[in-house]
């Protein structure tokens, strides 16, 4: 049986997800992480990505926002804007978005602040989008 702790995962909102898991993974800028019981404390920022958590009978997929993820001893936190369950994003939503916002970057007339937003927006959409696929694949 394996060792489990205490995870949740908080937006301004809600509590997403409270529950005892096996472990999580998730994206940083160095690259995907994962956590298990014991692991050693730290705080780090994750990236918008797919969530992967994994109980002791069902592993569950969202997408989750920017964020950061505090590991303690018995518990972790993430600490992060939104989150979705992988199974109830609307990936046409996300594509016209990606569309609406290259269109926009086309415009000269945007300033380099807009372009960041856009980009920006291009790149969480990317992920929801990834993200969405996770369901089927349950890699």
């Amino acid at each position: 049986m394996a060792k489990l702790f205490k995870f949740e995962v908080i937006t301004p909102m809600r509590k997403f997800f409270v529950g005892d898991v096996v472990s999580v993974v998730f994206e940083t800028e160095n690259g995907q992480m994962g956590v298990m019981a014991d692991h050693i404390p730290m705080l780090v920022a994750n990236k918008d990505c797919t969530l992967k958590i994994v109980g002791e009978k069902e592993t569950k997929f969202a997408f989750i926002t920017e964020g950061f993820i505090e590991i303690t001893g018995k518990k972790v936190t993430a600490i992060i804007d939104d989150a979705e369950w992988c199974d109830e994003i609307d990936t046409q939503k996300d594509l016209e978005s990606i569309r609406r916002a290259e269109e926009e970057l086309n415009d000269a007339k945007n300033d380099l602040g807009m372009k960041a937003e856009l980009q920006a927006s291009i790149r969480r959409s990317n992920a929801r989008i990834k993200s969405a696929g996770m369901i089927n694949n349950r890699s």
